[in-house]
């Protein structure tokens, strides 16, 4: 099978909306802006204060203005926001029921960084979910317009992954592993995937990722995407877990300070 690893430029606008804020907001569809804008965050929508401020930590930890570690600032979110301090301390107090802040008591509140532990843990979880999600999407390959979706969305990563391991890479490889779950026609297996904490762990650890390490991420997921295609479940499922347990042992091996921010909240 030859996959083409160019997309066309209908493909190149036709990026979807972000499913980073799909478990927390699954009653939307649409982005919400950060970066200090108040635009995109409409005071007049129907929406709780508390809900748009998640929303836009979300967001802001999607497009990178958030990073695992770093300390928000209560302040600035009240004058960006529009809102009062209650909403904001309430939106503090739900996305650490969720897992993606952390209280400090006497610091405030801070993006959650992960301990080496916390990643080996997270990593055996996601190997095996991975592997169910590529088995069924195996089964189900030729069903519809599957076969095209998981194809543009691999060329679609493939291109971003030409520039390294960037911000646009991340959600591309993000929504590929989102096509892979969805044609699995599985609800419960996309229930059970921490995707807010996937994007996390993947921030936390952008910057360590080696040119020879991205490359080889590149060719595996390329294994995994012609064993789906060929519709060979037990094939897919074995190299999907392979992938996740190589990544495994290429985070947990890293130096400590990939997980210095951890130790900061």
């Amino acid at each position: 099978m030859h996959l083409h690893q160019r997309r066309t430029s209908h493909q190149r606008g036709s990026r979807g909306a972000s499913s980073v804020l799909e478990d927390m907001t699954a009653n939307r569809n649409n982005e919400t802006g950060v970066r200090g804008s108040t635009e995109a965050v409409d005071p007049g929508k129907s929406v709780s204060s508390p809900r748009r401020v998640m929303e836009a930590i979300l967001s802001g930890i999607k497009k990178g203005r958030y990073v695992p570690g770093q300390r928000l600032i209560e302040a600035d979110l009240t004058r960006e926001l529009k809102v009062s301090r209650g909403p904001v301390r309430e939106a503090f107090k739900r996305l650490a029921g969720e897992g993606v802040l952390v209280l400090n008591k006497h610091r405030g509140a801070f993006v959650r960084a992960q301990s080496r532990d916390e990643v080996r843990d997270m990593m055996c979880v996601l190997e095996v979910l991975a592997g169910l999600a590529a088995k069924l999407a195996a089964r189900h390959i030729n069903e519809g317009d599957n076969r095209q979706r998981l194809q543009e969305a691999f060329e679609s990563a493939m291109h971003e992954g030409e520039e390294g391991e960037t911000l646009a890479f991340l959600d591309e490889r993000r929504r590929f592993y989102d096509t892979l779950y969805d044609i699995g026609r599985n609800r419960e297996l996309q229930h059970m995937v921490p995707r807010m904490q996937i994007s996390l762990l993947r921030l936390q650890f952008q910057a360590f990722v080696s040119r020879k390490q991205h490359e080889s991420q590149l060719k595996e997921l390329h294994a995994i995407v012609e064993a789906v295609m060929e519709g060979d479940s037990k094939k897919a499922e074995r190299t999907a877990r392979a992938h996740l347990r190589r990544r495994r042992l290429s985070l947990t091996t890293l130096p400590d300070d990939a997980y210095a921010a951890a130790t900061q909240h």
